[in-house]
């Protein structure tokens, strides 16, 4: 069972300091999380990008914690932006994924962004 306190207080330890408090980021520094986050799970491999970004396959937390925060994150900040048919990530998705670390990010990022954006108008028009 997920212990929405835990996940919230990793946030705060493991993930604020560049994100910030409420998930807003730093402009050209550190990408928003805040009103965004949820778009990612529109595709597969946004989805498992989540898990493969290196601050959360480094993380130190366990796969149980690591699977509360995710969730806590997508559906604390960015609700809305998920997917009608949004699937809660699981330890055994994440246990699988981090050990494949994604080696550019950056470059990565705006690949998964374009394809999702080019089936989605919303965040299409948030992107520009």
């Amino acid at each position: 069972m997920a212990d929405e306190q835990r996940a919230h207080v990793n946030y705060m330890l493991h993930c604020q300091g560049c994100h910030l408090p409420e998930a807003e980021g730093f402009a050209n520094k550190v990408p928003p999380m805040k009103d965004f986050v949820g778009y990612f799970l529109h595709s597969q491999e946004g989805r498992e990008f989540l898990i493969r970004v290196p601050g959360v396959a480094h993380s130190a937390l366990n796969d149980e914690e690591l699977t509360e925060l995710l969730n806590w994150v997508v559906q604390t900040f960015s609700a809305k932006q998920l997917p009608d048919d949004f699937r809660p990530f699981t330890k055994e998705e994440i246990a699988k994924l981090r050990d494949l670390p994604e080696l550019d990010p950056e470059h990565t990022r705006a690949i998964i962004l374009a394809d999702i954006a080019s089936k989605l108008p919303k965040l299409a028009a948030e992107l520009r």
